[in-house]
C-alpha cells in the first residue's frame, strides 16, 4: 500500500534508512525527514505493509511547471518486490495533480540499481552535474556584487542545483540572487550562490574561464566571511568549469546524472 506519510512513520523509515550507505548513520534521510512531513510544496510517501512503512519517497513542487523526487528508500528486506516503482508512480502521480509537467531525479553514476529503476520508470538522462568542495578558513568579509560587466548569456534550458534539487535557472532566479547579494560578477562571468547551515553552494558558474576560476575563489572567500568551513558545487559537467574549479582548489567529487520524465 502506497500512501502519504504520517509522523508515527518517522522511527520506522529512520531505522531502515540508517545503513542505506553501508555505514550506520550514513543516509541523510533523518536530518530532513521532519522537514518533508511538514512541507506543504510537496508530499513524502510510504510503502507500508502491516501498516509499517517499509519504503519511502519524496516529491518536491520546485517551479510551476516542475517537481523534483527524492529520498527514495526501500527496507532491505523488501527491495526487488516493485515498491521503488509504485512509489516513483505515487511522486509523479502527485506532481501531475498539482499541475506539474517534467520531474527529475539526480542519481550518482555509480549507483546501479537506482539507474536502472529510473530508466524503467520512463526518465531520460538529459544532463550531469559534478559535486565539488574546497575547505575555507575564517576570513575577512568578502566583497560581492557586480563589477559593471555585462553577464553571461543563460542557455534555454539551463539546469541549476538548489541545494541538492535541480530545476530550470530562470532571468527571475538570476535577478532575485543579484537583489539578495547572494550574486557575484566579475569579467563577464556569474556565480549565484546558496547558505546553508553547513556550508556555502555555489549554484551556477558561467562566463570565460579565467572569470570563473575567480568567481570560484571569491565564492570560497565569501564562504570563509561566513564562518562556514566549506564551499561546495553541484554544477553541470563541463570541461572549462572543470578547469577553472580545480585551478581554484576545489577537489572532484562524485559525478551525477540528472534524469527527466514529462507528464501528462
Amino acid at each position: 500500500m502506497i500512501r502519504p506519510a504520517i509522523p508515527e512513520d518517522r522511527g520506522a523509515i529512520v531505522a531502515f534508512c540508517r545503513t542505506t550507505w553501508g555505514g550506520e548513520n550514513s543516509d541523510y534521510i533523518e536530518r530532513v525527514i521532519d522537514d518533508w512531513l511538514t512541507r506543504d510544496d510537496g508530499a513524502l510517501a510510504v510503502a507500508a505493509i502491516d501498516g509499517r512503512a517499509v519504503g519511502c519517497a519524496h516529491v518536491r513542487l520546485l517551479s510551476p511547471h516542475e517537481a523534483f523526487v527524492a529520498g527514495m528508500r526501500v527496507h532491505p528486506a523488501y527491495r526487488r518486490s516493485g515498491l521503488s516503482v509504485a512509489l516513483t508512480d505515487y511522486c509523479l502521480r502527485y506532481a501531475a495533480d498539482h499541475g506539474r509537467s517534467t520531474a527529475r531525479v539526480i542519481i550518482g553514476w555509480n549507483n546501479a540499481a537506482a539507474l536502472g529503476a529510473i530508466a524503467r520508470a520512463g526518465f531520460r538522462r538529459v544532463a550531469s552535474m559534478t559535486l565539488w568542495e574546497r575547505a575555507v578558513e575564517p576570513a575577512a568579509p568578502a566583497g560581492g556584487g557586480g563589477d559593471g560587466h555585462p553577464r553571461p548569456p543563460r542557455p534555454l534550458g539551463t539546469l541549476w542545483a538548489v541545494g541538492w534539487m535541480v530545476r530550470e535557472l530562470t532571468d527571475a532566479d538570476i535577478d532575485e540572487r543579484l537583489r539578495s547579494g547572494w550574486a557575484l560578477a566579475r569579467d563577464g562571468g556569474l556565480a549565484l550562490l546558496r547558505p546553508s547551515d553547513e556550508h556555502l553552494w555555489l549554484a551556477w558558474l558561467a562566463g570565460p574561464a579565467p572569470a570563473q576560476a575567480a568567481l570560484a575563489r571569491a565564492a570560497t572567500a565569501r564562504a570563509g566571511a561566513l564562518g562556514l568551513p566549506r564551499c561546495r558545487a553541484l554544477l553541470a559537467s563541463d570541461a572549462a568549469t572543470e578547469r577553472a574549479l580545480e585551478a581554484s582548489g576545489f577537489a572532484r567529487g562524485l559525478e551525477y546524472h540528472v534524469w527527466e520524465r514529462k507528464l501528462e
